[in-house]
């Protein structure tokens, strides 16, 4: 990824939580969170480079529980969608379901 003049670049690498690994559904959430952001992500994974806005090229990192992705981002507000991303990849919302009784799946 380019970095304009005087642009860090947050890195930040996250493991899978989620049993069924980064599957559409959770790709679909990153996706949608990052419309809120300016900043520019990217994820990667055994030197596959994906754009984080992309739900395919998010699928053909084929993610499973417990790999770990790489999260690039760079923009104003890069910490922010780091932060919010990491919430939604090592947060295993179908372990939190079961533990309440519940069925639902992300």
């Amino acid at each position: 990824m380019n970095t304009p003049k005087g642009e860090e670049t947050l890195e930040r690498t996250l493991r899978i939580a989620n049993h069924q690994g980064l599957h559409a559904r959770v790709a679909t959430m990153v996706v949608q969170a990052l419309q809120q952001y300016a900043a520019s992500v990217t994820v990667v994974k055994d030197g596959v480079e994906v754009d984080g806005r992309s739900v395919l090229g998010l699928l053909l990192l084929a993610a499973t529980h417990g790999a770990e992705i790489l999260v690039k981002a760079q923009g104003p507000d890069r910490e922010e969608a780091v932060e919010h991303l990491s919430r939604l990849i090592e947060y295993d919302d179908n372990e939190a379901a079961r533990s309440k009784g519940n069925s639902r799946n992300i």
